[in-house]
């Protein structure tokens, strides 16, 4: 008992040394700071004005095309200005206003004239992407200017697939060795939209036919992911908008023909772009692919990843961690990677453009992704 007393003695005494040492040498803790919230955007209001700084910044007036740049660079980019209808239309669904229906009118005939009086294109990629916004316009308008185009560029692309490589679609017309990824699932799109508008047999053949091609000979097995095109293997060929559209390939068929095969190589792939740090999603923000063309592919792969919420194919936990992404990148861009006055963005969604010249299609890309998260809070996915 009394070697108990002297230990429990010993150890008060060096719980009093602590305690008055401690406030001899005034130790103190700072708190840590408070985290922000996160910036609650108006989607919509971002989106008008992102479409604002289009038109302001990009838009030729006498010749009814968006410019490349807006430093007086005016090519004529025949596919970013695809994208630049579908903006239109995204406005147009959002808004009602009938003067965007004027804007997508003007648009494609400006383009059709500046094409040389034809949609016919070199390109088959580029003729794709005017199919593609074509058909929407005429869903969202039924305006038959827009379904008319749009078949008779899907008459021009189908003549686009030769043997050559066990199939495939050109990429541009005299070189039958450009099988690419960007040629082909934009093109199992269009087959598989105009089967669901014609209910044509042979249409539902051929988006199978592209589809089963690509995922034979384009796509990698072990992860999911597309390559630029047959045989180039190429880490630094894996571009965002070849994996949005490989997606929505998938989609569209499984829409059609509800076999879990299409749906499951769509999630796969959206999952791995999402969470892939290295190659896509660096902190969670889609890669910045630079200016002139890359500047499109962000937008490409948002529009269409975004349509497994849309089309209310994936489970509620795939459904929070897909609206988390989206909105996380749009966070981003609106807090960090827009230049004002002009209100133009960068390629980079995470950092601010040092210079107020830009390319069309990086804004382009910027447009789509808030007109997307609008479209995602209209339809209540988004809260």
């Amino acid at each position: 008992m009394k070697l108990f007393s002297k230990y429990k003695i010993l150890g008060a005494l060096l719980i009093a040394m602590c305690f008055f040492a401690c406030k001899k040498d005034k130790i103190s803790v700072t708190p840590p700071e408070p985290v922000a919230p996160p910036v609650v955007v108006n989607w919509g209001k971002a989106a008008d004005d992102a479409q604002v700084a289009l038109d302001v910044q990009f838009y030729n007036n006498t010749q009814n095309y968006y410019n490349q740049n807006n430093d007086g660079h005016l090519g004529f980019n025949y596919w970013w200005n695809a994208h630049a209808l579908d903006v239109h239309i995204d406005a147009y669904k959002r808004t009602k206003d009938s003067r965007y229906l004027t804007k997508m009118k003007a648009l494609l005939n400006g383009c059709y004239v500046k094409n040389g009086n034809t949609f016919k294109n070199t390109f088959y990629d580029d003729m794709e992407w005017w199919a593609l916004a074509c058909l929407r316009a005429y869903d969202e308008t039924g305006d038959i200017e827009y379904k008319q185009a749009a078949d008779q560029l899907w008459g021009w692309i189908k003549v686009g697939w030769t043997t050559v490589k066990n199939g495939g679609i050109m990429w541009a017309s005299g070189s039958p060795d450009s099988k690419n990824a960007c040629s082909n699932a934009p093109a199992a799109i269009i087959a598989a939209r105009m089967y669901q508008l014609d209910k044509k047999a042979d249409d539902l053949i051929w988006a199978k036919k592209i589809y089963n091609w690509m995922k034979t000979y384009v796509v990698e097995p072990a992860r999911g992911v597309v390559w630029d095109a047959y045989g180039n293997t190429s880490e630094g060929a894996l571009y965002t908008y070849n994996q949005g559209t490989w997606l929505g390939a998938g989609l569209e068929l499984y829409l059609i023909t509800k076999e879990q095969s299409y749906l499951d190589d769509a999630v796969r792939n959206a999952n791995y772009v999402m969470n892939d740090a290295v190659k896509f999603s660096p902190n969670g923000i889609l890669k910045g692919e630079n200016s002139g063309d890359g500047g499109l592919f962000k937008g490409i792969y948002i529009r269409y990843m975004a349509q497994l919420l849309l089309k209310n194919v994936v489970d509620d936990y795939t459904k929070e961690l897909y609206l988390k992404y989206l909105k996380q990148n749009g966070q981003s861009l609106y807090t960090k990677a827009i230049r004002t006055p002009e209100n133009i963005f960068g390629s980079d969604w995470a950092t601010k453009p040092n210079t107020k010249v830009g390319d069309c299609s990086v804004q382009l890309s910027g447009v789509m992704l808030f007109e997307t998260l609008d479209e995602l809070k209209r339809a209540g996915i988004l809260k």
